[in-house]
């Protein structure tokens, strides 16, 4: 086990009638994780932002965590709950075109310098729920919210500007270009179980 950060954003929708549906991301970074209450609180600001600025007006951050481990079953260090401090934050993007199904999600994938055994490069990919279809193509991302996602996928100004950039759980990669996928896709929401336990 090595010392990486991580950061888990979990997002509240509304989903075959419940308001209260719930999806998440779960970003890694190159600098070393917080070593305060209050840097975290700094990274979690700044990551909810970048998010924000990517997802529609009906969907609001309701939960950070914070890892300070590459242990895909470490306990979160840290965590923020928006529903205890007032109103959610919600997503910036008005709809302009369609919206589709809960479960559909778009793709947003960051290259990185590495390749897989067959020479093919391996990518870091993210998920968003919520999405906005063309409404002349269903199965097309709108080219209002593209334009969106493909300000999240910038290298330089999306969400690999902050806290020393991307990285996977495992490596500490170099990305070389930020892409979103410009059709949707499908992507099973989870159901809801209990929440992350904290370090002990």
């Amino acid at each position: 086990m090595a010392s990486v950060t991580g950061l888990t954003i979990v997002k509240q929708f509304t989903y075959r009638g419940d308001g209260t549906e719930e999806w998440s991301n779960t970003y890694h970074f190159k600098n070393p994780p917080p070593g305060t209450a209050a840097n975290w609180d700094v990274l979690r600001q700044d990551a909810v932002a970048k998010e924000l600025a990517a997802l529609h007006q009906d969907c609001g951050v309701i939960r950070v965590y914070g890892y300070d481990s590459d242990d895909p079953k470490a306990h979160h260090v840290y965590a923020y709950d928006y529903s205890l401090a007032g109103p959610l934050p919600l997503g910036t993007h008005p709809y302009v075109d369609q919206k589709c199904a809960g479960d559909q999600a778009a793709c947003v994938e960051w290259k990185t310098s590495r390749l897989n055994s067959r020479g093919k490069p391996i990518y870091l990919r993210k998920y968003l729920h919520n999405i906005e279809i063309s409404s002349s193509d269903k199965d097309a991302i709108s080219t209002s919210w593209q334009s969106v996602l493909t300000a999240y996928a910038n290298l330089t100004t999306g969400m690999n500007s902050i806290y020393g950039g991307l990285r996977s759980r495992s490596h500490d990669e170099t990305l070389t270009a930020g892409h979103v996928i410009p059709w949707a896709t499908t992507r099973t929401l989870k159901r809801r179980g209990k929440r992350p336990r904290p370090a002990s």
